[in-house]
């Protein structure tokens, strides 16, 4: 008894995920158990430490203690958010991630976003990059009835040593 239509389309999808799977690797990415995709480093990669969301509704930018981001040692960020007329963002709720897209991991640690004085600036403790390569990191930022979607390119620890232990926070 031949099979229905939409059972074989079924049976072709599940032929071609597995091939795609297991057979074709390099063209068709892993997936991980809950299904981040591994993606390679851009050829061309923006590591601005300001960037805004698409209409410009609102701007964030980072700093931090050190020359370059650290590799393997817990430090804080200064995160600065402006709204379109460049005013600072009070009273936001930031949701702060960071994956390495080539590796399909996060960091170590879990940051908190606090904020402080001057209004708009929020101090992220527990940034924590622990090992060297292309990072994302991502803010998922909701206050004032809005929610913002912002991410950072960050490389870490390529042609530098860990930070000095002085130097280094307790986050």
């Amino acid at each position: 008894m031949p099979c229905p239509s939409g059972q074989l389309n079924i049976m072709r999808w599940l032929i071609l995920l597995i091939l795609s799977i297991f057979a074709l690797p390099e063209t068709a990415g892993a997936i991980d158990a809950i299904g981040k995709l591994r993606r390679e480093r851009p050829e061309v990669l923006d590591t601005a430490t300001t960037v805004a969301t698409r209409y410009e509704t609102l701007q964030a930018s980072y700093e931090i203690d050190f020359l370059d981001v650290p590799l393997n040692g817990v430090h804080s960020w200064r995160l600065s958010l402006q709204d379109k007329q460049g005013q600072p963002v009070r009273g936001a709720d930031i949701d702060l991630t960071a994956d390495m897209p080539e590796h399909l991991h996060g960091m170590t640690t879990v940051p908190l976003a606090q904020e402080t004085d001057p209004p708009g600036v929020y101090l992220v403790r527990g940034m924590n990059f622990h090992m060297p390569g292309y990072w994302e990191v991502t803010l998922d930022i909701t206050g004032a009835g809005s929610r913002h979607l912002l991410r950072f390119n960050v490389i870490v620890g390529e042609n530098q040593c860990a930070p000095d232990k002085d130097r280094a926070d307790e986050s």
